[in-house]
């Protein structure tokens, strides 16, 4: 789902992004730097799946 990156100073549309984690961009119309960051990563089954199989086997035999 794509949101809208609006600037704070002139609320001017700068993008539409998807999944990041963090986004710079300059504003062409007011030249002020805006920054994002995502406020919590989602995991995605597949990165579930690959901690799992990572994770040290702790079992005795």
């Amino acid at each position: 789902m794509l949101k809208d990156c609006i600037c704070g100073q002139c609320k001017r549309l700068l993008a539409r992004v998807g999944e990041y984690t963090e986004l710079q961009i300059k504003c062409s119309r007011c030249g002020t730097l805006n920054q994002v960051k995502a406020a919590s990563l989602e995991r995605s089954p597949l990165s579930d799946m690959k901690a799992q199989s990572c994770a040290p086997n702790h079992s005795t035999q």
